[in-house]
């Protein structure tokens, strides 16, 4: 049976605490559809449930 592209899985929030900001180890935070560091701003894509914590792509608040 072939995997569904299309389908959304949802993030397990309760897995936040054990995770960092890579940019300056600071708290997340769940904002919609992507993490957002509470210290630097810095925000994180959740693709299907997995957040993409790579700081070389984080959307930064100053730009």
């Amino acid at each position: 049976m072939p995997a569904d592209s299309s389908q959304n899985f949802p993030f397990d929030a309760s897995v936040l605490d054990q995770l960092a900001c890579p940019a300056c180890l600071g708290a997340l935070r769940l904002d919609g559809a992507r993490l957002v560091c509470v210290a630097c701003g810095r925000g994180y894509p959740v693709v299907d449930g997995i957040p993409a914590l790579i700081a070389e792509r984080a959307e930064d608040p100053r730009h």
